[in-house]
């Protein structure tokens, strides 16, 4: 049976026929290349957590590979909350493989036997979302980067458009119980883990508990991928994904319009599906979204990181320094579905909390729009001289209010 009034989408909204644009891949490392042992490395910097920061920490560390004097980031993925428990154990990354990058490929390299220190662990929640013990401290600071949404995803096949809060607390809360057509076999709802990050977030937008979900569980995210668009009823299927992996599958996957608690309608991600404008998730419309954290040990003295190279990475990362030359990191977001901090509206503090309005110090509003795709409806510029009294600063060759 549907549940009544579970599934209204805002009229401003198009169909979900087709959505975003063409798959964005990171190359794979060469099969040739023979692993170092990481520590042999000009000054190895470890990252390790979160998928989403891949690919802008593989175009980071490629420059500055090549910087003087060169850093080498080492990374190593194994989803936000196992990076988060890492750090917070001091547990060091183990094992070979990890990921580095020259200054044009990715290529391997082996922890050292002891394991290496992390130096930066890389969430899309709150380190307390994995786990309350996980408070930051005096010795130990969340740095917040851009901003990441998450997604309900069906087949391309699928009628389906939309999904309430309500609609999904039933579905990942009760499974074949939920009453909520057709999404009643849990052969086809499929989750994730308790570990992961997306659904973490997920799981704090509908209030159903991360450990308590219902549905066939996926691996990673690119099984979710699989398992969603290749599934054999794609009627009752429905999965969940960072907008960044499901954005990369639109021609297999669509995104469903996501209807909050109180809100009155649903809304996609973007202004409409076609685009990859983030508009809704900018103006707080879409609200399934968070920042990126980047943790690091700091001294207790100035609040600064202990690693210089943690210090750089989070201060590129997060936009608190300006990028090396020839990266454009705001670009490269938009390309990869996250919201640079200077483009947002508005702002939270805690998981899925209350929104707040939000100025950047310095906005990007329109140069984001005009690389997302969306079109920049703003005047161009040179400098503040071109600039009217009401959007007086030239950022980003646009002309912006502050």
């Amino acid at each position: 049976m549907m549940r009544d009034g579970m599934f209204r989408t805002c009229p401003i909204l198009l169909p979900a026929a087709a959505l975003l644009g063409a798959a964005l891949a990171v190359a794979p490392p060469s099969a040739a290349q023979e692993a170092v042992p990481c520590s042999s490395l000009p000054f190895p910097v470890y990252v390790t957590g979160s998928s989403a920061v891949k690919p802008f920490l593989a175009e980071l560390a490629k420059v500055l590979s090549a910087s003087t004097p060169p850093i080498s980031i080492v990374y190593q993925g194994q989803g936000s909350c196992s990076g988060v428990a890492a750090f917070f154990e001091g547990a060091p990354l183990s094992g070979a493989g990890l990921s580095t990058w020259d200054a044009d490929t990715e290529l391997r390299c082996d922890a050292d036997p002891d394991g290496s220190p992390i130096d930066v662990a890389v969430s899309d929640v709150f380190a307390t979302t994995c786990d309350a013990a996980f408070t930051t401290s005096s010795t130990i600071s969340d740095f917040t980067g851009p901003i990441q949404p998450m997604t309900f995803v069906v087949p391309n096949a699928s009628t389906q458009a939309s999904i309430s809060a309500e609609a999904a607390y039933f579905v990942y809360g009760f499974g074949q119980g939920s009453g909520v057509a057709p999404w009643v076999d849990e052969r086809f709802i499929f989750q994730r883990n308790a570990g992961s990050g997306t659904q973490q977030m997920m799981a704090a937008a509908i209030r159903v508990p991360a450990s308590r979900w219902l549905g066939a569980p996926t691996a990673s995210s690119d099984d979710m991928r699989s398992s969603v668009a290749f599934s054999t009823d794609a009627e009752r299927t429905i999965g969940v994904l960072g907008a960044n992996v499901a954005s990369e599958s639109a021609s297999l996957l669509k995104v469903l319009a996501y209807q909050h608690y109180d809100q009155r309608c649903g809304y996609y991600p973007d202004s409409d599906p076609l685009k990859r404008d983030k508009r809704n998730v900018r103006d707080g419309h879409y609200a399934i979204w968070g920042p990126l954290h980047f943790l690091t040990h700091v001294s207790i003295n100035t609040g600064a990181p202990l690693s210089d190279g943690a210090a750089l990475v989070i201060d590129y990362l997060t936009g608190r320094k300006q990028p090396p030359a020839g990266l454009d990191l705001i670009k490269l977001e938009a390309q990869h579905d996250v919201v640079p901090e200077c483009a947002m509206r508005v702002r939270r503090t805690e998981e899925m909390g209350p929104l707040a309005s939000f100025m950047p110090t310095r906005s990007c509003w329109c140069y984001f729009d005009a690389v997302a795709g969306g079109g920049a409806d703003c005047a161009p510029c040179d400098s503040d001289a071109d600039c009217p009294s009401d959007a007086p600063k030239c950022n980003f060759g646009y002309c912006e209010p502050q």
